[in-house]
This record gives structure tokens, sequence and C-alpha cells, in this order.
């Protein structure tokens, strides 16, 4: 199954578990709510447990502490 927005999945690199708050496969990328949040390799990422999307109130908190355009973002550039 892939990984989507809302799901919960397991950082390999840390073994830490996060929500994810959303999903870009052409950038191997995603973001993550927690604290600190956090954008991550998809590709170090594994399906915990499948979520149901988000909520308006996680949109909103993701477009707080990213941008809207979050999945234009790559660190370091």
């Amino acid at each position: 199954m892939k990984i989507e927005a809302g799901d919960s999945i397991i950082h390999k690199p840390t073994g830490e578990t996060w929500f994810c708050l959303g999903v870009n496969r052409d950038r191997d990328q995603v973001c993550a709510g927690g604290w600190p949040p956090t954008m991550a390799k998809l590709s170090d990422c594994e399906l915990v447990e499948k979520g149901k999307g988000l909520k308006e109130s996680e949109v909103v908190y993701r477009n707080s502490h990213f941008g809207i355009d979050w999945e234009r973002y790559v660190e370091g550039e």
C-alpha cells in the first residue's frame, strides 16, 4: 500500500512513528507532523497504519508550518 496523507508512518533511520501530512512521490518526500514538524525522504518511511486523510485543522497545521506550496520545498534550495 502507498503512503498517503493521514497515514501513520515509521521513519526507519530514527525509528520514530510520525503522522504523515503529505506526500510528494516525484521528490521522494513526506511532510510529517510532530515536534518539530519535519520533512523526510519517502523512501526512508514505511506504512504503519492507514489513515482516513487529513482533517481541515491538519491541513491548516501543515500549511502554517510548511507553507501552502510545501511540495515544492527541497531542503538546501
